[in-house]
Protein backbone atom coordinates (compact mmCIF):
# COMPACT_ATOMS: atom_id res chain seq x y z
CA UNK A 1 0.00 0.00 0.00
CA UNK A 2 1.12 3.55 -0.70
CA UNK A 3 1.96 5.84 2.22
CA UNK A 4 -0.68 8.39 1.28
CA UNK A 5 -0.02 10.51 4.35
CA UNK A 6 3.42 11.48 3.06
CA UNK A 7 2.86 14.79 1.30
CA UNK A 8 5.22 15.38 -1.61
CA UNK A 9 6.13 18.91 -2.57
CA UNK A 10 3.36 20.23 -4.74
CA UNK A 11 4.28 20.70 -8.38
CA UNK A 12 2.49 24.02 -8.17
CA UNK A 13 5.26 25.16 -5.87
CA UNK A 14 8.01 24.62 -8.45
CA UNK A 15 6.27 24.72 -11.84
CA UNK A 16 4.15 27.78 -11.26
CA UNK A 17 3.97 30.95 -13.35
CA UNK A 18 3.57 33.12 -10.25
CA UNK A 19 6.56 31.47 -8.58
CA UNK A 20 8.67 32.01 -11.71
CA UNK A 21 7.59 35.66 -11.96
CA UNK A 22 8.28 36.15 -8.24
CA UNK A 23 11.84 34.83 -8.55
CA UNK A 24 12.58 37.03 -11.57
CA UNK A 25 10.98 40.03 -9.87
CA UNK A 26 13.11 39.61 -6.76
CA UNK A 27 16.21 39.33 -8.92
CA UNK A 28 15.25 42.59 -10.61
CA UNK A 29 14.61 44.26 -7.23
CA UNK A 30 18.04 43.11 -6.05
CA UNK A 31 19.68 44.79 -9.03
CA UNK A 32 17.70 48.02 -8.55
CA UNK A 33 18.42 48.00 -4.82
CA UNK A 34 22.14 47.45 -5.33
CA UNK A 35 22.30 50.12 -8.04
CA UNK A 36 20.42 52.59 -5.83
CA UNK A 37 22.80 51.98 -2.95
CA UNK A 38 25.86 52.57 -5.13
CA UNK A 39 24.36 55.72 -6.65
CA UNK A 40 23.43 57.07 -3.21
CA UNK A 41 27.06 56.82 -2.13
CA UNK A 42 28.40 58.29 -5.38
CA UNK A 43 25.94 61.20 -5.41
CA UNK A 44 26.67 62.06 -1.78
CA UNK A 45 30.38 61.89 -2.53
CA UNK A 46 30.11 64.42 -5.38
CA UNK A 47 27.64 66.63 -3.55
CA UNK A 48 24.49 65.73 -5.54
CA UNK A 49 22.25 65.72 -2.48
CA UNK A 50 18.91 65.89 -4.33
CA UNK A 51 19.80 62.93 -6.53
CA UNK A 52 20.95 61.01 -3.46
CA UNK A 53 17.61 61.68 -1.75
CA UNK A 54 15.72 60.45 -4.82
CA UNK A 55 17.85 57.31 -4.86
CA UNK A 56 17.10 56.77 -1.16
CA UNK A 57 13.37 57.03 -1.89
CA UNK A 58 13.78 54.50 -4.72
CA UNK A 59 15.68 52.17 -2.40
CA UNK A 60 12.92 52.42 0.23
CA UNK A 61 10.28 51.66 -2.43
CA UNK A 62 12.32 48.70 -3.67
CA UNK A 63 12.64 47.21 -0.20
CA UNK A 64 8.91 47.82 0.43
CA UNK A 65 7.91 45.96 -2.73
CA UNK A 66 10.20 43.08 -1.76
CA UNK A 67 8.52 42.56 1.63
CA UNK A 68 5.00 43.57 0.67
CA UNK A 69 2.43 40.72 1.03
CA UNK A 70 1.43 39.54 -2.44
CA UNK A 71 -2.15 38.87 -1.34
CA UNK A 72 -2.59 42.43 -0.07
CA UNK A 73 -5.44 44.15 -1.91
CA UNK A 74 -3.33 47.25 -2.60
CA UNK A 75 -0.28 45.35 -3.79
CA UNK A 76 -0.95 45.92 -7.51
CA UNK A 77 -1.51 49.63 -6.96
CA UNK A 78 1.70 49.84 -4.94
CA UNK A 79 3.62 48.14 -7.73
CA UNK A 80 2.05 50.48 -10.29
CA UNK A 81 3.16 53.44 -8.19
CA UNK A 82 6.67 51.94 -7.95
CA UNK A 83 6.89 51.52 -11.72
CA UNK A 84 5.55 55.07 -12.19
CA UNK A 85 8.31 56.32 -9.89
CA UNK A 86 10.91 54.48 -11.98
CA UNK A 87 9.32 55.91 -15.11
CA UNK A 88 9.42 59.48 -13.71
CA UNK A 89 13.04 59.06 -12.64
CA UNK A 90 14.03 57.83 -16.10
CA UNK A 91 12.24 60.71 -17.83
CA UNK A 92 13.70 63.30 -15.44
CA UNK A 93 17.18 61.86 -15.88
CA UNK A 94 16.94 62.19 -19.64
CA UNK A 95 15.30 65.61 -19.49
CA UNK A 96 18.02 67.22 -17.34
CA UNK A 97 21.17 65.30 -18.24
CA UNK A 98 23.65 65.87 -21.06
CA UNK A 99 23.15 63.62 -24.07
CA UNK A 100 26.37 61.70 -23.46
CA UNK A 101 26.07 61.44 -19.66
CA UNK A 102 25.17 57.76 -19.90
CA UNK A 103 22.00 58.14 -17.82
CA UNK A 104 19.86 57.55 -20.90
CA UNK A 105 20.68 53.84 -20.80
CA UNK A 106 18.36 53.50 -17.80
CA UNK A 107 15.46 53.82 -20.20
CA UNK A 108 16.22 50.25 -21.27
CA UNK A 109 15.22 48.81 -17.89
CA UNK A 110 11.67 50.09 -18.21
CA UNK A 111 10.32 47.37 -20.59
CA UNK A 112 11.64 44.66 -18.28
CA UNK A 113 10.40 46.39 -15.10
CA UNK A 114 6.90 46.98 -16.44
CA UNK A 115 6.72 43.47 -17.94
CA UNK A 116 7.71 41.71 -14.73
CA UNK A 117 5.62 43.80 -12.38
CA UNK A 118 2.50 44.71 -14.34
CA UNK A 119 2.07 41.98 -16.94
CA UNK A 120 2.16 41.97 -20.71
CA UNK A 121 -0.85 44.13 -21.56
CA UNK A 122 -0.05 47.03 -19.27
CA UNK A 123 3.66 46.80 -20.07
CA UNK A 124 3.08 47.17 -23.82
CA UNK A 125 1.21 50.43 -23.35
CA UNK A 126 3.57 51.87 -20.77
CA UNK A 127 6.67 50.91 -22.72
CA UNK A 128 5.30 52.54 -25.86
CA UNK A 129 4.50 55.73 -23.90
CA UNK A 130 7.96 55.71 -22.32
CA UNK A 131 9.69 55.26 -25.69
CA UNK A 132 7.62 58.03 -27.29
CA UNK A 133 8.33 60.46 -24.43
CA UNK A 134 12.05 59.70 -24.35
CA UNK A 135 12.29 60.17 -28.12
CA UNK A 136 10.40 63.46 -27.92
CA UNK A 137 12.66 64.75 -25.11
CA UNK A 138 15.84 63.83 -26.96
CA UNK A 139 14.63 65.46 -30.19
CA UNK A 140 13.47 68.61 -28.39
CA UNK A 141 16.67 69.03 -26.36
CA UNK A 142 19.41 67.91 -28.70
CA UNK A 143 18.23 68.06 -32.29
CA UNK A 144 19.87 71.41 -33.01
CA UNK A 145 23.19 70.67 -31.32
CA UNK A 146 23.52 67.02 -32.36
CA UNK A 147 21.42 66.92 -35.51
CA UNK A 148 23.85 64.67 -37.36
CA UNK A 149 23.69 62.08 -34.54
CA UNK A 150 19.95 62.27 -33.89
CA UNK A 151 18.75 59.76 -36.45
CA UNK A 152 21.25 57.14 -35.34
CA UNK A 153 20.47 57.72 -31.66
CA UNK A 154 16.72 57.30 -32.16
CA UNK A 155 17.08 54.27 -34.43
CA UNK A 156 19.36 52.58 -31.90
CA UNK A 157 16.99 53.46 -29.07
CA UNK A 158 14.00 51.94 -30.87
CA UNK A 159 15.95 48.83 -31.88
CA UNK A 160 17.29 48.37 -28.34
CA UNK A 161 13.77 48.74 -26.95
CA UNK A 162 12.41 46.23 -29.46
CA UNK A 163 15.21 43.78 -28.70
CA UNK A 164 14.74 43.94 -24.93
CA UNK A 165 10.96 43.72 -25.25
CA UNK A 166 11.17 40.81 -27.67
CA UNK A 167 13.73 39.05 -25.48
CA UNK A 168 11.56 39.47 -22.36
CA UNK A 169 8.42 38.30 -24.15
CA UNK A 170 10.14 35.42 -25.93
CA UNK A 171 11.91 34.21 -22.79
CA UNK A 172 8.68 34.24 -20.80
CA UNK A 173 6.78 32.40 -23.55
CA UNK A 174 9.44 29.68 -23.76
CA UNK A 175 9.68 29.35 -19.99
CA UNK A 176 5.91 29.08 -19.69
CA UNK A 177 5.93 26.22 -22.19
CA UNK A 178 8.76 24.58 -20.27
CA UNK A 179 6.90 25.00 -16.99
CA UNK A 180 3.78 23.46 -18.49
CA UNK A 181 5.78 20.51 -19.86
CA UNK A 182 7.53 20.01 -16.53
CA UNK A 183 4.22 20.31 -14.70
CA UNK A 184 2.78 17.61 -16.94
CA UNK A 185 5.81 15.35 -16.44
CA UNK A 186 5.80 15.85 -12.68
CA UNK A 187 2.09 15.09 -12.36
CA UNK A 188 2.04 12.00 -14.61
CA UNK A 189 3.04 8.45 -13.77
CA UNK A 190 5.71 7.57 -16.37
CA UNK A 191 4.71 3.89 -16.65
CA UNK A 192 0.94 4.08 -17.02
CA UNK A 193 0.45 7.67 -18.16
CA UNK A 194 -2.16 8.25 -15.44
CA UNK A 195 -2.02 11.17 -13.05
CA UNK A 196 0.18 10.49 -10.05
CA UNK A 197 -0.08 11.30 -6.35
CA UNK A 198 1.09 14.90 -6.62
CA UNK A 199 -1.52 17.62 -6.18
CA UNK A 200 -4.32 15.12 -5.64
CA UNK A 201 -5.47 17.17 -2.64
CA UNK A 202 -6.03 20.29 -4.75
CA UNK A 203 -7.75 18.23 -7.44
CA UNK A 204 -9.98 16.66 -4.80
CA UNK A 205 -11.09 20.06 -3.47
CA UNK A 206 -12.11 21.21 -6.95
CA UNK A 207 -13.92 17.96 -7.68
CA UNK A 208 -15.76 17.91 -4.36
CA UNK A 209 -16.99 21.46 -4.85
CA UNK A 210 -18.16 20.83 -8.42
CA UNK A 211 -19.91 17.55 -7.57
CA UNK A 212 -21.69 19.00 -4.55
CA UNK A 213 -22.69 22.09 -6.53
CA UNK A 214 -24.26 19.76 -9.10
CA UNK A 215 -25.97 17.74 -6.31
CA UNK A 216 -24.12 14.57 -7.38
CA UNK A 217 -21.79 14.06 -4.45
CA UNK A 218 -18.33 12.57 -4.84
CA UNK A 219 -17.28 8.94 -4.89
CA UNK A 220 -13.73 7.78 -4.18
CA UNK A 221 -12.79 4.33 -5.47
CA UNK A 222 -9.52 2.93 -4.12
CA UNK A 223 -8.17 -0.16 -5.93
CA UNK A 224 -5.30 -2.55 -5.29
CA UNK A 225 -4.29 -5.42 -7.57
CA UNK A 226 -4.52 -8.79 -5.84
CA UNK A 227 -1.39 -10.93 -5.43
CA UNK A 228 0.62 -8.64 -7.66
CA UNK A 229 3.89 -9.90 -6.15
CA UNK A 230 3.08 -13.39 -7.38
CA UNK A 231 2.93 -12.09 -10.96
CA UNK A 232 6.38 -10.51 -10.60
CA UNK A 233 7.79 -13.67 -8.99
CA UNK A 234 6.27 -16.02 -11.60
CA UNK A 235 6.63 -14.09 -14.85
CA UNK A 236 9.21 -11.42 -14.04
CA UNK A 237 9.06 -7.68 -13.46
CA UNK A 238 8.54 -6.97 -17.14
CA UNK A 239 5.26 -8.83 -16.90
CA UNK A 240 4.38 -6.89 -13.76
CA UNK A 241 5.00 -3.59 -15.49
CA UNK A 242 3.01 -4.71 -18.52
CA UNK A 243 0.15 -5.75 -16.26
CA UNK A 244 0.08 -2.30 -14.63
CA UNK A 245 -0.06 -0.71 -18.09
CA UNK A 246 -2.87 -3.10 -19.04
CA UNK A 247 -4.80 -2.22 -15.89
CA UNK A 248 -4.43 1.51 -16.59
CA UNK A 249 -5.70 0.96 -20.15
CA UNK A 250 -8.73 -0.89 -18.79
CA UNK A 251 -9.39 1.96 -16.36
CA UNK A 252 -9.41 4.42 -19.24
CA UNK A 253 -11.66 2.29 -21.41
CA UNK A 254 -14.09 1.75 -18.54
CA UNK A 255 -14.26 5.39 -17.43
CA UNK A 256 -16.20 8.42 -18.55
CA UNK A 257 -14.71 11.77 -19.48
CA UNK A 258 -15.43 13.29 -16.05
CA UNK A 259 -13.72 10.48 -14.13
CA UNK A 260 -10.30 11.33 -12.67
CA UNK A 261 -7.83 8.44 -12.76
CA UNK A 262 -4.69 8.14 -10.64
CA UNK A 263 -1.93 5.69 -9.94
CA UNK A 264 -1.07 6.35 -6.32
CA UNK A 265 1.99 4.12 -6.33
CA UNK A 266 2.92 0.44 -6.70
CA UNK A 267 -0.21 -1.48 -7.62
CA UNK A 268 -2.61 1.00 -6.02
CA UNK A 269 -4.95 3.14 -8.13
CA UNK A 270 -7.92 5.38 -7.51
CA UNK A 271 -10.82 6.95 -9.39
CA UNK A 272 -13.00 9.96 -8.58
CA UNK A 273 -16.52 9.82 -9.96
CA UNK A 274 -20.10 10.88 -9.09
CA UNK A 275 -21.38 9.19 -5.93
CA UNK A 276 -24.61 7.88 -7.49
CA UNK A 277 -22.72 5.82 -10.09
CA UNK A 278 -19.64 4.75 -8.16
CA UNK A 279 -20.99 1.52 -6.63
CA UNK A 280 -22.30 0.11 -9.90
CA UNK A 281 -19.12 1.25 -11.66
CA UNK A 282 -16.85 -0.39 -9.07
CA UNK A 283 -18.72 -3.68 -9.09
CA UNK A 284 -18.84 -3.82 -12.89
CA UNK A 285 -15.15 -2.95 -13.19
CA UNK A 286 -14.16 -5.55 -10.59
CA UNK A 287 -16.09 -8.19 -12.56
CA UNK A 288 -14.57 -6.97 -15.83
CA UNK A 289 -11.03 -7.44 -14.51
CA UNK A 290 -11.93 -10.91 -13.22
CA UNK A 291 -13.46 -12.01 -16.52
CA UNK A 292 -10.71 -10.74 -18.84
CA UNK A 293 -7.28 -12.40 -18.62
CA UNK A 294 -4.15 -10.46 -19.50
CA UNK A 295 -2.05 -11.92 -22.32
CA UNK A 296 1.74 -11.53 -21.97
CA UNK A 297 4.23 -13.28 -24.26
CA UNK A 298 1.92 -16.21 -24.81
CA UNK A 299 0.90 -16.47 -21.15
CA UNK A 300 -2.68 -15.92 -20.04
CA UNK A 301 -2.43 -14.17 -16.68
CA UNK A 302 -5.63 -14.05 -14.67
CA UNK A 303 -5.64 -11.27 -12.10
CA UNK A 304 -8.21 -9.57 -9.92
CA UNK A 305 -8.62 -6.33 -8.02
CA UNK A 306 -9.91 -5.47 -4.56
CA UNK A 307 -11.80 -2.21 -4.16
CA UNK A 308 -12.61 0.07 -1.24
CA UNK A 309 -15.24 2.68 -1.96
CA UNK A 310 -16.47 5.69 -0.02
CA UNK A 311 -18.89 8.45 -0.98
CA UNK A 312 -19.42 11.89 0.47
CA UNK A 313 -21.72 14.86 0.04
CA UNK A 314 -20.09 16.99 2.72
CA UNK A 315 -18.38 20.15 1.53
CA UNK A 316 -16.06 20.10 4.57
CA UNK A 317 -14.70 16.65 3.71
CA UNK A 318 -10.94 16.18 3.31
CA UNK A 319 -9.05 13.87 1.00
CA UNK A 320 -7.06 12.36 3.86
CA UNK A 321 -10.25 11.28 5.64
CA UNK A 322 -11.79 9.83 2.47
CA UNK A 323 -8.60 7.96 1.72
CA UNK A 324 -8.41 6.56 5.25
CA UNK A 325 -12.00 5.28 5.07
CA UNK A 326 -11.52 3.85 1.59
CA UNK A 327 -8.28 2.19 2.70
CA UNK A 328 -10.13 0.54 5.59
CA UNK A 329 -12.72 -0.78 3.13
CA UNK A 330 -9.93 -2.02 0.88
CA UNK A 331 -8.33 -3.99 3.71
CA UNK A 332 -11.72 -5.49 4.50
CA UNK A 333 -12.04 -6.55 0.87
CA UNK A 334 -8.59 -8.14 1.03
CA UNK A 335 -9.42 -9.92 4.28
CA UNK A 336 -12.72 -11.22 2.91
CA UNK A 337 -10.99 -13.07 0.09
CA UNK A 338 -10.07 -10.33 -2.42
CA UNK A 339 -11.75 -9.72 -5.79
CA UNK A 340 -14.63 -7.77 -4.27
CA UNK A 341 -15.95 -4.30 -3.43
CA UNK A 342 -16.48 -2.99 0.12
CA UNK A 343 -18.48 0.23 0.47
CA UNK A 344 -18.77 2.97 3.06
CA UNK A 345 -20.64 6.27 2.90
CA UNK A 346 -20.65 9.50 4.90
Amino acid sequence: MTDINRKPTSINFWFNDDYFREVILKGFLCVIGAASTILIVLNLFVGQTILAILEIVLLVFTVSVWFMPRHWSLFKWSVLFYVAFLFSGIIASIAFSPLFSGRQVWVLIFPVASYLMLGRRVAVSLSAICLAMVSAIIINRFEGEYESYMRGILINLVLAYAFIWGLSHGAESVIKRMLEALRQIASTDPLTGLSNRRNIDAKFNNLLQSKIDSAEGLGFVLMDLDNFKDVNDTYGHDAGDALLVDFAARLRSFSEADHSLYRLGGEEFCVWLPSHTCQSWAEAFCQYIHDTPFMFQGHSIHYTVSIGLVTSEQITETFQRLYSLADTCLYQAKGAGRNRVVIDSL
